[in-house]
């Protein structure tokens, strides 16, 4: 049976019973060497994305940057593996209270995926699959963090480019913004995990309108449909951002962990009594908490909060 990609050469892998063999370099691999073999090749693609992917630190925000700006900030293979590990370590990470995700430049928060190496990275049903889950896991390391998140955006915001700032909390976008999910016009298709959160945010109908016609839309119109937050002229969208991430920041991380899961559990459930008794519980037990004492004592004492999480 083939098991797609040799991680030394690329060749089409083929598996006699008990070990692959890769018909281009003709390299025998016990399942456990290549497994081996292909996380250390992930380690090294996503080593050589660090320049792709920058993330920096200033006070209590990260700052995650798409920074391919020549190719409008389209996202490689390499990119999605090195964007999940850059938003887990942010997650991890306590003195980072929010995150931003931005594009560099001017002209694109991201024209999406990289087609240029679709071929080599989405040619065999092996191949299209770890693409898929590699894209799915960087989005969903981003949805998932514990602390707010928000994607600022500023010109084209295509197809996984468009996918990743759904993932974030909040949407900033300046007036030069424009979203679009231009999939049909490659044969290729939205998940649904993608699809329900446009359907959230901007209803039935224009995410039809969004997957059915591949057009695009501007900011203001994204803004009137709540596919964007807040708009803004492009020069002032990121110091309204920071200052937004910078206030949340202030605020007590337990209390974004729970608003966050309550928010996750009805864009899952849609009625609030459907998520789990567990999660419904979550925001009586706030009132245990160390930050709900710190942030009572502050009160008394005329203080600002020093929330710990």
């Amino acid at each position: 049976m083939d098991d797609g990609a040799c991680p030394l050469c690329g060749g089409d892998l083929n598996y006699n019973q008990t070990f692959y063999l890769c018909e281009a370099c003709f390299t025998p691999f016990n399942p456990q060497e290549l497994a081996a073999a292909r996380q250390a090749r992930a380690r090294v693609e996503t080593d050589a994305a660090s320049g792709d992917v920058l993330a920096e630190r200033a006070g209590a925000i990260g700052w995650v940057v798409l920074n391919r700006p020549e190719r409008r900030n389209a996202i490689s293979l390499a990119m999605w593996r090195r964007l999940a590990l850059v938003f887990r370590e942010l997650d991890a990470d306590p003195a980072v209270r929010a995150v931003i995700v931005r594009g560099a430049g001017d002209k694109a928060f991201s024209a999406g995926a990289d087609v240029t190496e679709f071929e080599q990275t989405r040619g065999t049903p092996e191949k299209a699959r770890a693409y898929a889950e590699a894209l799915e896991d960087a989005c969903g390391a981003l949805a998932g963090m514990a602390k707010p998140t928000i994607a600022l955006v500023k010109g084209h915001c295509i197809g996984g480019g468009f996918e990743l700032a759904l993932s974030a909390d909040l949407r900033i976008a300046g007036e030069s913004a424009s979203f679009a999910l231009p999939a049909a016009r490659m044969g290729l298709a939205i998940g649904h995990t993608f699809v329900s959160r446009i359907v959230g945010l901007a209803g039935w109908g224009r995410a039809a309108y969004l997957l059915l016609g591949a057009r695009a839309v501007g900011g203001a119109e994204a803004a009137a449909w709540g596919l964007a937050d807040m708009l803004m002229p492009d020069d002032e969208a990121p110091a309204y951002a920071e200052a937004l991430a910078a206030d949340a920041a202030r605020l007590s991380p337990n209390s974004h962990r729970i608003h966050k899961q309550v928010l996750r559990d009805l864009l899952r459930y849609g009625a609030p009594d459907a998520a789990p008794p567990a999660n419904r519980a979550l925001p009586r037990e706030a009132a245990n908490s160390a930050d709900f004492h710190e942030g009572v004592r502050a009160f008394l004492e005329r203080r600002p909060p020093r929330f710990g999480g």
